[in-house]
């Protein structure tokens, strides 16, 4: 057994724990995984994914403290839905395998994550509703934040660079992006992409800056409507990407930026509660940080 990251009130936090933490967050907040950051990027993912790791093992102590712990049914039934994303179920545990995970430990993530979503959902339920005074005050001291942000809706066709296959991927994306020249892009999708929106025709629905991978945003974005570009490498493959539509930033009026400002001001007062109550359960603590 590898040596945990930390130990918090004699509890470890484990290596293998934190590694998912860490690509996680690669994946959250470059869109890369962690072999395609900085390194200064890199520094600031693993950081953050041990911070995550010690709130979440302070919180799950404190809720066992307290007798709250995630059932069984509710562990199944969790398991349950992610296993529905698979094949079939030797698929899942062969995918649990592969990424250092048994069964019984799995089991173990699923009773932490559930029972600290549990104690969390409780306390962000102290939360009250902004006024409507304050939802004003908010909507004319920050007119930057009451924007429509520029969106794109485009589709795409993602061809998967198999191991040892990268010039196969290659060429079989250029020879459809030859093809979409006089073929209907949809239908070519519909036929060769790798991606789940192959069933749209590759239809990718409308998203604004920050919702996709950086390579492949950039390209949308640069695109004239109607035109195919050029291919374009993700870690998740090759794309071929097709704009369809483009609609720039726009003011929102009070009553369409209401909803949106209430909900950010509620999420902003909730992180500021949880940042607190998780600041409390630390000083109470003991934590050995181990590497």
């Amino acid at each position: 057994m590898s040596q945990p990251v930390a130990v918090v009130n004699g509890k470890p936090v484990s290596r293998q724990e934190f590694d998912n933490a860490v690509q996680g967050f690669a994946m959250e907040l470059h869109r890369k995984t962690m072999e395609h950051l900085t390194a200064e990027e890199g520094v600031k993912v693993r950081e953050l994914a041990l911070e995550k790791l010690l709130a979440r093992e302070l919180v799950y102590q404190h809720a066992l403290s307290l007798g709250v712990v995630a059932d069984e049914e509710a562990i199944n039934a969790e398991k349950a839905k992610t296993i529905a994303n698979f094949p079939d179920e030797n698929e899942f545990y062969a995918t649990l395998a592969k990424a250092g995970i048994d069964p019984a430990a799995y089991h173990r993530m699923l009773r932490q994550d559930l029972t600290v979503n549990r104690m969390t959902a409780a306390k962000l339920a102290e939360v009250t509703e902004p006024t409507e005074t304050e939802v004003e005050d908010f909507y004319r001291s920050r007119p930057e934040r009451i924007l429509e942000p520029a969106r794109i809706r485009a589709c795409h066709i993602l061809v998967r660079i198999q191991e040892g296959k990268k010039e196969e991927a290659l060429a079989l994306i250029n020879d459809l992006k030859g093809r979409a020249a006089s073929e209907d892009f949809a239908a070519l999708a519909r036929d060769h992409s790798a991606c789940p929106s192959a069933s749209r025709g590759g239809d990718l629905g409308y998203f604004h800056r920050g919702s996709m991978v950086r390579p492949f945003e950039d390209a949308a974005f640069s695109q004239p409507v109607g035109a195919v570009g050029e291919v374009v490498e993700t870690p998740f493959g090759y794309h071929l990407i097709k704009v369809l539509d483009r609609r720039e930033d726009r003011p929102l009026p009070l009553d369409e930026a209401a909803p949106r400002i209430r909900r950010f001001l509620k999420e902003e007062a909730g992180a500021r509660l949880l940042g607190d109550w998780v600041a409390e359960l630390r000083a109470r603590a003991v934590i050995e940080i181990l590497s």
